[in-house]
């Protein structure tokens, strides 16, 4: 019996194939969840939060602004908005954004809910960028 599963992650602008991995754990509407192999079918909507990865006992981290999971018994897909790897995230920008969030959030006359929003997004991003 396999204990390792496919994964492959779709954005508007790319599709990417992680291939065979052992665990998925990704932040759901309602809290996070964890796939292994064999995992009873279901679609799941995502939220932002970090989405943690293991591939050949390695631990792999992204950040994601949500999207859905459809999981079956032999593989899992990502649907996201977005999806970025810790190494890549930028922690310069990540800082700015939550500044600048954290200023927009500061005027009554500014949409709070899409400030809210865009401070979430960039501390996950910071977050996980920490990781490694």
């Amino acid at each position: 019996m396999s204990k390792t599963f496919h994964l492959d992650i779709v954005t508007p602008t790319e599709v990417i194939t992680i291939g065979q991995i052992e665990y998925l754990r990704a932040p759901g509407i309602e809290g996070l969840f964890g796939i292994k192999a064999k995992h009873a079918p279901a679609t799941v909507a995502m939220n932002v939060g970090e989405i943690k990865i293991t591939k050949d006992n390695q631990n792999l981290y992204y950040a994601t602004n949500g999207g859905f999971a459809d999981i079956n018994s032999e593989a899992v897909l990502l649907l996201v908005e977005t999806i970025e790897p810790a190494e890549k995230i930028d922690k310069k920008r990540a800082t700015e954004a939550i500044e600048r969030a954290k200023k927009y959030l500061n005027n009554n006359n500014n949409d709070i809910k899409r400030a809210q929003k865009s401070l979430a997004r960039a501390k996950n991003r910071l977050k996980i960028a920490e990781k490694i």
